[in-house]
């Protein structure tokens, strides 16, 4: 009976595996110059009544919309991102809040792909009743070939990486069992508090420069590891 027992142990040790897996992530990144903006600014009324300020907040946006055409936007490079109606309170010491008013923004967000005249065109859009935070990114109109450029960095240098790891492990690299990309970044984002300029400063826009931005790609890649034991994957 103690022979069999020593037999089974002995055959499970012989046919144990001899290979395994190692999942490493990569990271690509390629250089660029963006060639558009995405821009997003607010405009924000408020009123007595929340009528009131519903009208008076679709005035400023029927101006910026002309003023968007006025210079050369085509409709199709913007678009409502976004409308809120809230009511507005004062809150006066140990006392209940009373309803005062009520205020309506409107999100707009546009393209701009003549970068130059970016910082006149958000100027217009103040000057038509852009009154909240502008948020700016820059990217590429077509980004698919930089994307992929990024995705072969990515995953040459996962296989780097994987590759010294199971070298120092004494062991050979194996096959690909899967890749898995991650979110792909970038685009850098820009904030900005705008107020109209008096019109005695003459043309001071505002400067905007996009300069050269960088395109990220991450992948999570498994291979096989062979350990050079002898035995081959199943």
């Amino acid at each position: 009976m103690n022979k069999l027992v020593y037999s089974a142990v002995a055959l499970l040790l012989v046919a144990s595996p001899s290979w395994a897996n190692i999942t490493v992530t990569g990271r690509g990144k390629v250089k660029y110059t963006p060639n558009i903006a995405y821009v997003t600014v607010t405009a924000s009324t408020d009123a007595a009544t929340a009528n009131d300020a519903w009208h008076h907040n679709s005035e400023v946006v029927q101006k910026m919309f002309q003023a968007l055409k006025d210079f050369g936007i085509d409709e199709k490079d913007f678009k409502t991102a976004g409308v809120r109606i809230s009511p507005r309170y004062d809150h006066p010491k140990d006392k209940a809040p009373v309803l005062v008013g009520y205020t309506v923004s409107y999100d707009l967000s546009v393209s701009v792909r003549d970068l130059k005249k970016l910082g006149k065109l958000l100027d217009q859009l103040v000057d038509a009743g852009a009154n909240r935070g502008m948020q700016i990114s820059f990217g590429m109109e077509n980004p698919e070939e930089l994307l992929d450029q990024a995705r072969l960095a990515a995953v040459l240098d996962a296989r780097k990486k994987a590759e010294i790891y199971t070298k120092g492990a004494g062991g050979s690299l194996g096959g690909v069992v899967s890749i898995v990309e991650g979110n792909f970044g970038g685009y850098q984002k820009f904030h900005y508090e705008h107020q109209a300029v008096p019109a005695s400063h003459g043309d001071s826009s505002l400067p905007i420069a996009a300069g050269q931005q960088e395109l990220e790609v991450i992948v999570t890649v498994t291979y096989t590891i062979n350990n050079n034991l002898g035995g081959t994957r199943p």
